[in-house]
């Protein structure tokens, strides 16, 4: 870190670890931080340096607290972080010093110097195949997955693995980690908790629903008619299929009759962004069963029982 910032400030930088500060905080910032004493051009600051993983929310109370034990600057030493860690501390005007690639320092008047830095595209919406990458990652606990590992495991090109990559570090979904120079997929062992914290930006795989009155009698089942195979649920009088978009001209859907709200339902069939055939005979994988449920089927308490049933038993328990 020392060196970086003599080549990025081109001064001479003294860097001397503060184990008095330490003395004087609470003891859980022994444990969370190295904390360094800086002199830059004369200027004293205090920086932190997080030894693991800490969340933004810590970063932003911890580094405050510094900051009024101290009466001076703190900024915040990174070796890594995510995009949007990085973007909320520019806008909140938060120090920072990302080793090897950027130096923010607004206190003395170095706002910005990148080095290597990648900029992200925005993501506004998560990508089906994002989606898709992440929930099979969910069931097969992926640890260590580059992306050219990840390319091959769902049979896409590399390119197309690094943007789903990419989707991940701009919408801050916890699972990334570094490998050498190589980002890796790393899912932690509590996965529910997991789910909680990504659900949020999750999407319901559905496109569109075809309400026909003619059973198509088709391979895939999705939605409450997959739900009722993982479960003790009754189905409805009529199946609930799935076709993927690409699937959806030669399944011959879009030319059978719709049935209308007096007529009797032959069956229902969506049409997913994507498809993960959990057993491999043709259902649809649980934790997108739950992404889709329509608002009603969602506000019924034995649908809610069922899900949370379902969950439990073939993904939170699931070696």
């Amino acid at each position: 870190m020392k060196e970086f910032l003599e080549k990025s400030l081109r001064q001479n930088v003294i860097m001397i670890e503060n184990k008095e500060l330490y003395k004087k905080l609470p003891l859980a910032y022994r444990g969370r931080y190295n904390i360094f004493t800086v002199e830059t051009n004369g200027a004293l600051w205090i920086a932190i340096q997080p030894k693991d993983n800490v969340g933004l929310v810590l970063l932003r109370r911890d580094r405050a607290c510094v900051e009024k034990m101290t009466g001076l600057n703190c900024a915040i030493f990174l070796e890594q972080t995510t995009f949007y860690i990085r973007e909320k501390m520019m806008e909140e005007g938060i120090p920072f010093v990302i080793d090897g690639k950027q130096v923010f320092l607004p206190f003395i008047g170095y706002l910005l110097s990148k080095s290597n830095e990648r900029e992200l595209p925005p993501v506004h919406l998560i990508s089906f195949l994002t989606q898709k990458m992440l929930l099979v990652a969910i069931y097969e606990r992926w640890i260590e997955m580059k992306v050219s590992d990840v390319a091959k495991q769902l049979g896409v090109s590399t390119k197309s693995a690094s943007r789903c990559f990419d989707e991940l570090e701009y919408l801050n979904i916890g699972v990334l980690g570094m490998k050498g120079k190589s980002r890796v997929i790393n899912i932690p062992d509590d996965r529910k908790q997991l789910w909680q914290q990504i659900e949020r930006v999750l999407r319901n795989p559905v496109i569109r629903r075809f309400i026909l009155r003619k059973d198509m009698k088709l391979e895939k089942k999705a939605g409450i008619s997959a739900l009722c195979e993982y479960s003790l649920l009754s189905d409805n009088a009529y199946p609930t299929y799935a076709v993927t978009k690409k699937e959806l001209k030669a399944s011959g859907v879009k030319v059978e009759k719709q049935a209308s709200e007096l007529e009797e339902m032959g069956c229902v069939v969506l049409e997913l962004g994507y498809f993960i055939d959990f057993w491999g005979k043709g259902l649809q994988d649980p934790l997108s069963v739950a992404l889709s449920q329509t608002r009603e089927e969602q506000e019924e308490e034995r649908v809610e029982i069922s899900i949370n049933e379902m969950l439990e038993e073939y993904v939170w328990s699931r070696d």
